[in-house]
């Protein structure tokens, strides 16, 4: 009650008016702090419309910034791991990721692992199928840790590169089928991510993936016909992988130079998965 109540003697009310103060202080302190250092997104997976490329080793941010300022290009490939990686990557971090997503650019994540028994020169996974279901399963956990480890959402999408091998035999193909069959499964545990194959359209028999149950969630083609369009892909059926699920290499390595800036490039028209702060719909003539 208020009769009750006595007056606090005036050295404690002087220490609570200071111990306000310094709270008020500290809020207004904190306020400052988040308007200058806002939270940034985590990149994560969109779909993705318009043309760009990789390059063996990623980029500078400094050259991103070039190669993304007034040019067509919004999409780039990124070479996050696997045995089979050519490239050391020394530019490649949690915030070269950060860096180059709030530029604007949306990337898509590749992974270099052991190959096709039938292609020489390469680490390999087994010939029979159900070491090789074991061995794709075992590369999609790998990839999904790299992937964390950079600083991106648990939903990313990820692409085997799957270098061709135009003479496999049905071993071969058959052992490959499986291992994509354990990537793509391993990859659909949740935190499900988006799992897609790379090789050539034809010599890679890309299409024969579509018949793997589930088949990858999308593909990147390599045909190098200077096509620029996802829905020109040879030997792989019009019907497949239709909505928004596709990437196409439509040009192999070639030197580009934008903004006083040369690499080294691949060229590539997206309609599909890739990972950025944003969705974004570029086109520029790639559909």
């Amino acid at each position: 009650m208020l009769g009750a109540m006595r007056a606090l003697p005036r050295p404690a009310r002087a220490a609570r008016r200071l111990a306000a103060a310094l709270l008020l202080l500290a809020g207004c302190l904190a306020g400052l702090a988040a308007q200058s250092a806002p939270a940034q997104a985590t990149p994560q997976s969109y779909p993705t419309i318009g043309k760009g490329g990789d390059s063996c080793t990623a980029p500078s941010t400094s050259q991103m910034q070039a190669f993304f300022s007034n040019t067509p290009y919004l999409v780039w490939g990124i070479y996050v791991g696997g045995i089979d990686r050519a490239c050391s990557q020394p530019n490649l971090t949690k915030s070269w990721v950060t860096t180059v997503t709030n530029q604007g650019w949306a990337l898509l994540p590749i992974w270099v692992g052991p190959q096709n028994p039938c292609l020489s020169g390469f680490d390999h996974f087994s010939t029979n199928t159900g070491t090789a279901y074991t061995q794709g399963q075992n590369e999609a956990k790998s990839a999904y840790n790299a992937l964390i480890a950079l600083g991106m959402a648990a939903n990313s999408p990820v692409i085997y590169d799957m270098e061709a091998a135009g003479g496999s035999t049905t071993t071969c193909i058959n052992a490959t089928k499986s291992f994509i069959q354990g990537w793509t499964d391993q990859l659909a545990v949740p935190p499900a991510q988006p799992s897609g194959v790379y090789t050539s359209t034809c010599a890679g028999f890309l299409d024969d993936f579509a018949g793997n149950s589930p088949p990858p969630n999308f593909i990147d083609g390599a045909d190098y016909d200077g096509v620029i369009s996802t829905s020109s892909m040879p030997c792989v059926a019009s019907g497949h992988w239709t909505n928004h699920q596709r990437h196409k290499q439509y040009a192999g390595g070639h030197n580009e130079t934008w903004n006083g800036v040369t690499l080294n490039m691949d060229s590539t028209c997206s309609n599909g998965p890739a990972v950025a702060n944003a969705a974004y719909n570029g086109n520029n003539g790639c559909l």
